[in-house]
């Protein structure tokens, strides 16, 4: 008996189709373009899910640095501390607080460091104190003695020798009978 594949190759075509809306060009009404760009937006789609896990937690890492640093401590000995005094919070949570709550935040930092390592423009209502300038002073400038070039020798150069190429050689010419 003859079997017709129309209907289930038309049923595949429909979903990559569907799949691939929006995409420019041939990549959305061609088969086999469509096909091959809905496989590679599933490779990057796949790859990319795992990577923005990696990207918002580096981004609460450096807000809870920043945030930190104004308040007079870095990122790793707080956490170092918050592991030793067993608080379980995690950097998503740390970041938000840090944010949108810095009385909550000041009050959780000084819980964990033990004293008041809180920056005063943090508690005046600024969220990041900017760091006191240092005045630039500048030295004066020592001498330094010159050093000349020493003379080489006549006797010492070596003359330049050119490399010998290789002539090749003309097949011996066929003598005419």
């Amino acid at each position: 008996m003859r079997v017709k594949r129309g209907v289930a190759a038309r049923r595949r075509h429909k979903k990559i189709r569907k799949l691939a809306k929006g995409y420019r060009g041939r990549n959305r009404t061609t088969i086999k373009t469509a096909k091959q760009a809905v496989m590679k937006a599933g490779l990057h789609a796949y790859r990319d899910r795992k990577l923005r896990k990696r990207t918002f937690r580096s981004l609460w890492i450096v807000r809870l640095n920043a945030a930190l640093r104004a308040r007079g401590t870095t990122y790793s000995k707080f956490v170092h501390q918050m592991s030793q005094k067993g608080v379980l919070l995690n950097r998503k949570a740390l970041a938000e607080l840090a944010v949108n709550g810095p009385e909550a935040f000041d009050a959780l930092v000084t819980k964990v460091l033990g004293s008041e390592k809180i920056a005063a423009g943090s508690a005046s209502g600024k969220r990041f104190a900017a760091p006191e300038k240092k005045a630039f002073v500048k030295k004066p400038a020592e001498k330094v003695e010159e050093k000349k070039p020493a003379k080489k020798a006549a006797a010492a150069r070596k003359p330049a020798v050119k490399k010998k190429t290789a002539k090749k050689k003309a097949p011996p010419k066929k003598a005419k009978a």
